[in-house]
């Protein structure tokens, strides 16, 4: 009886804390839940509504079903755990820790508004990292700014692979500083694929480094540039937009992580190309010779063949293309980096320079995202354009 009066007391409380500074009006979850950065033990999620709500998660394990029970089971079994806050915010956002490796979880965002009601997401599922032994799957995508639908097509395409996680090569809206653009250009049309996936980005200059990038995502600090672990590959996400000059931070923090990882494979990712066929972004082609890449980010090219990089991600030129293995500027299929610019997520298509690049392996003038499948000491690339066809295929085995 004393336990049911102290929770009835402090939920009169809490109720009357919202009332005095919520927002008038029951509450709309108007962005999520969606997933982001994952461990074997942590899953991050986040969601947004339209007045400040004091919120939480309930989540549970996957478990069969038990025998003889039929019908649908009963949410408050299914969803044994829960995490909360009274911390009234519009952008919210829980880690769930001591999770199981490579496990199912369900689990439901729920918000208090200001008039005592609570609003709550459908139920949902995401899984933990896998393994380091464990087969696992990833799409990259990018510049899909400033057109949803059919970033929204690429995307549910991109679900239907049934990924572990998605890499992002920036340019997810069109103006960063302009609030609306992360809900209508970017977590609203593929919010079927990061409500259960989880996804990393790779900043890019169109999000202008603005407020709300840090305001949406939740990475290892700090989140312009970071790294992570999946399954045996180590990924290393760097912002190409900022100061990459010799002895400044963001150099020697690339040198280090790469330096200090032992996984079997590795991979980076940034927005701006090292390498490049575009028609005229480095040098009109039409009249002048080009830098086919980013000066800026080639000077980091010495640094990841050091360092035993396998594939650069990367994306800002809105077409696909995919070199030759190259090291010490010629090809060298044996110890060479792999350059994938996987910029075709849905905003307007570029053009290719009218004769083809010596690193040149595959172009595509076309939207597309690629599929990457790792096992071990096998690695396998399809990329696929906007009707699902495959037009490229990469393997690679160490």
């Amino acid at each position: 009886m004393l336990r049911r009066t102290l929770s009835s007391i402090l939920l009169t409380g809490l109720l009357s804390l919202s009332n005095s500074i919520f927002a008038e009006g029951e509450p709309r979850i108007i962005a999520g839940p969606y997933l982001q950065h994952t461990t074997q033990t942590s899953m991050v999620i986040m969601w947004e509504t339209d007045t400040p709500c004091i919120s939480g998660i309930k989540y549970g394990k996957a478990r069969f079903r038990p025998s003889g029970q039929k019908g649908k089971p009963d949410l408050a079994k299914i969803l044994d755990l829960n995490v909360s806050s009274i911390e009234t915010r519009t952008i919210h956002e829980f880690t769930l820790e001591g999770l199981e490796p490579e496990t199912d979880y369900f689990y439901q965002a729920h918000s208090l508004g200001s008039d005592g009601k609570k609003i709550q997401s459908d139920v949902l599922i995401f899984q933990t990292a896998v393994r380091a032994t464990s087969p696992f799957a990833f799409v990259v995508m990018g510049d899909n700014r400033s057109y949803p639908k059919r970033f929204k097509q690429l995307a549910d395409k991109a679900w239907a692979e049934r990924p572990n996680f998605v890499l992002n090569v920036g340019d997810v809206v069109a103006n960063g500083k302009n609030k609306d653009e992360w809900i209508a250009q970017y977590l609203g049309p593929a919010s079927e694929l990061m409500k259960r996936v989880p996804t990393y980005v790779a900043i890019g200059n169109h999000e202008r480094n603005a407020s709300w990038f840090y305001e949406y995502s939740s990475y290892p600090s700090p989140e312009n540039y970071y790294s992570f672990d999946y399954g045996n590959a180590h990924f290393t996400i760097v912002d190409s937009n900022a100061d990459l000059s010799p002895g400044s931070e963001q150099l020697q923090w690339i040198i280090a992580d790469l330096s200090a990882s032992k996984a079997k494979w590795k991979f980076v990712a940034h927005h701006h190309p090292p390498f490049s066929s575009d028609k005229d972004d480095y040098g009109n082609t039409d009249f002048w010779l080009s830098k086919r890449g980013d000066p800026r980010v080639q000077s980091l090219i010495p640094i990841y063949e050091k360092h035993g990089v396998d594939i650069v991600w990367c994306g800002h030129i809105h077409d696909y293309e995919r070199t030759w293995p190259i090291r010490d500027g010629k090809v060298d299929q044996a110890n060479g980096v792999i350059y994938i610019q996987a910029g075709g997520g849905a905003a307007e298509l570029e053009q290719f320079a009218p004769t083809r690049s010596w690193f040149t392996a595959k172009v595509l003038r076309n939207w597309q995202y690629c599929l990457a499948t790792i096992h071990e000491g096998t690695f396998r690339m399809m990329a696929y354009d906007l009707d699902g066809r495959m037009y490229d295929y990469l393997e690679l085995k160490k």
